[in-house]
């Protein structure tokens, strides 16, 4: 099976843009997402940033349903700051595989599509160790926790650049190490996994409501459908009760961040997606 790739660069300017489109024909089932953008706006510049996001969107939205093992990846030239990493992180971060491209490339188009070409080779490998987490053994997995609402010390590291300069054995191990960790929270008698509000995270058994759950923002869109590079597996969700109360007691965030007090709604359970997408809505 040929995978769906989903390539997008941030900054590029109009000539890198062009360069980059080439790369569709090189690349099996590529789809390429560089919108050119102003002189002054070339880098991971927050205009930049947003384009990217755009474009992306509306990809996705042409595309329709992607393939299962479907994979996204965010590329931009070395960051300038810690402040503009933290930007493109904010926006893409919990979504696409982020890969960086050396400064000495800046303005060498020819270069720079030659380092993402070579560089997609060695990342493949790593995504499919991702993949077999997030999406073969989703039951198990860290790494398709919702990551604002699984309140632990685990999905604090997850928000962090955690798989960055990593090997494939390194990865690998990464991914136990987490993995054990979580194994660590779950409650047998319940079949699920406690956080620190002891909130416990089932994984449902059954993968009803939305497939993909979009959310009202653009990347709520993309966290929907991707993690670290990786589709996320259709419908997959956690239902989500409380430890010591019969209802939910607690505040919990949408998909966009917005905060949702459940106390009031007397519920027994609410499902909750990867990219914390809550169902029912309120």
């Amino acid at each position: 099976m040929t995978i769906e790739h989903y390539i997008v660069f941030i900054g590029a300017s109009a000539p890198l843009a062009t360069e980059l489109a080439a790369m569709k024909k090189r690349i099996a089932n590529a789809h390429i997402v560089a919108p050119a953008v102003k002189k002054y706006e070339v880098g991971a510049t927050r205009a930049a940033i947003s384009l990217a996001l755009i474009n992306l969107f509306e990809q996705l939205g042409r595309e329709g349903v992607h393939s299962e093992p479907a994979r996204l990846s965010l590329w931009m030239y070395e960051p300038t700051s810690a402040e503009q990493f933290k930007d493109v992180w904010s926006a893409f971060g919990h979504s696409a595989w982020v890969e960086t491209v050396p400064k000495d490339f800046l303005h060498k188009m020819k270069s720079t599509r030659l380092f993402i070409q070579e560089r997609i080779n060695v990342i493949r490998p790593l995504l499919h160790e991702v993949s077999n987490s997030a999406y073969a053994n989703r039951n198990s997995s860290p790494l398709s926790l919702p990551l604002r609402n699984f309140d632990s010390p685990i999905t604090a590291d997850l928000k962090k650049y955690w798989y960055n300069d990593l090997s494939k054995s390194e990865l690998s191990q990464k991914i136990k190490a987490l993995k054990m960790r979580l194994l660590q929270t779950r409650v047998k008698d319940r079949g699920g996994f406690k956080d620190d509000k002891t909130l416990i995270f089932k994984p449902a058994e059954e993968l009803h409501g939305t497939p993909h759950p979009t959310g009202a923002e653009h990347k709520s869109f993309a966290c929907g459908r991707f993690r670290y590079g990786v589709a996320l597996f259709p419908g997959f969700h956690y239902d989500v009760s409380a430890q010591k109360t019969s209802t939910i007691q607690c505040e919990l965030k949408n998909s966009c961040g917005e905060p949702r007090l459940v106390k009031g709604e007397k519920r027994r359970y609410i499902n909750i997606f990867p990219n914390d997408h809550l169902l029912p809505e309120k």
